[in-house]
């Protein structure tokens, strides 16, 4: 424990000797935080949608059957209850929910207008708001189709999965009241983020770039450093057990993603609201656990490095299959299928899930399980390869 304390304190006079890294320490996350959040946007494909169909009739299944042609949606099954279907928002499995109320096809033929009740998942704000409106104007078309008697008794739709009542099998334009009045209205809810800020969804994606930029790289060139300063064969030489040493280095630049992890989402609280409604213990775990393997991800890559310039590439190759492949930027529902697999291999997907879900659904601990269960793998075992990787002459 001697041993370690003094390779600490070591590791904190090395890095402060160096002016430049704590001036980065400080400015990295504080201009992340303030103008990437701005300036970002995204594209908006696959959204995955569940219909809570209560009145199940033969009009119910031609919305179902004109939604499904849509190339934005994919369909994500049928719930009986609409707090059903929220739970499985809750879980992650849609997107959008579309409930369908008693009667409508009833109400319709009396020449009466429906309300079809939308509930975004609204963490993804842009998702959500765009996935909304693509629904919204598809139920509006075929409103508009309704109103028009477009649909003839002899050519009805069946959706799959669903059972026609058999009432008011046959639309037509006197049925409806010869387009006088828009037979369905919408009505949409967005859920976790009510006010469609997309900032809320890219601060916590930024907050995850500070921990991979300072946990990743700075934990990268500590090793390297010392190599081209030939510090390091004075540490080869003593005593020093190649784990103590691995172990240090991986707690001080764990303290340093910390202290920007922290500064990070000091910003997202006070310049953009973000508040971590499943609470500061949950968000701090998984901080912890993913600087953990940052570090140790780091040092793997120094174990393998000559120079220092060797070291930045490999990192920033890692860096950005880390941001790109594990849904920071772009919904993994988005990706091609094989894309979407590879992310369970990555250990950033775990922890976004367990910011956003923390930060934005108040989701805690009993919620988030497998999350944290797959980052403490990933922890352990990087850190376990950086040991057994790490050359010492004995």
């Amino acid at each position: 424990m001697a041993a370690f304390g003094y390779l600490i304190v070591k590791e904190m006079k090395q890095f402060n000797s160096n002016r430049f890294m704590p001036f980065v320490l400080v400015l990295l996350p504080v201009v992340l935080m303030l103008f990437v959040p701005l300036l970002a946007n995204m594209e908006i494909r696959n959204v995955r949608l569940m219909i809570v169909d209560h009145d199940r009739s033969t009009t119910s299944a031609l919305l179902t059957d004109r939604i499904a042609q849509s190339e934005y949606f994919r369909f994500a099954g049928y719930c009986d209850t609409y707090s059903g279907a929220v739970d499985e928002m809750g879980m992650g499995h849609t997107d959008i929910i579309m409930e369908i109320p008693a009667g409508m096809e009833r109400d319709i033929g009396r020449g009466e207008q429906v309300e079809i009740f939308i509930a975004a998942n609204a963490v993804n704000s842009t998702k959500g708001s765009i996935g909304g409106g693509y629904l919204s104007s598809i139920i509006t078309d075929f409103s508009e189709e309704l109103a028009a008697g477009l649909y003839a008794p002899d050519a009805p739709v069946q959706a799959s999965g669903q059972e026609s009542s058999g009432a008011g099998a046959a639309l037509s334009g006197d049925v409806i009241g010869g387009g006088a009045t828009m037979p369905l209205t919408v009505s949409p809810q967005f859920r976790y983020n009510p006010h469609l800020d997309y900032k809320l969804f890219m601060v916590p994606a930024m907050m995850i770039v500070v921990i991979i930029l300072i946990g990743g790289f700075f934990a990268t060139m500590s090793i390297v450093s010392e190599k081209e300063a030939g510090t390091i064969e004075q540490i080869n030489v003593t005593p020093v057990r190649k784990r103590d040493f691995i172990s240090s280095k991986v707690v001080f630049y764990g303290i340093l993603g910390l202290i920007a992890f922290t500064l990070a989402f000091l910003i997202g609280h006070f310049v953009y609201g973000l508040a971590p409604h499943g609470g500061l213990p949950e968000l701090y775990v998984g901080a912890v656990l993913f600087l953990v393997f940052m570090a140790g991800f780091g040092l793997i890559i120094s174990n393998y490095s000559d120079t220092l310039l060797q070291s930045v590439f490999l990192m920033l190759f890692f860096v950005l299959i880390f941001m790109l492949m594990s849904g920071i930027f772009t919904p993994v529902s988005s990706m091609e299928t094989w894309a979407q697999y590879l992310t369970y291999f990555l250990p950033t997907t775990y922890f976004v899930n367990i910011l956003r879900a923390v930060c934005l659904k108040g989701s805690q601990f009993s919620d988030l399980t497998f999350n944290y269960i797959m980052l403490s793998v990933f922890a352990v075992l990087i850190n376990v390869i950086a040991i057994v990787t790490y050359k010492k002459q004995r």
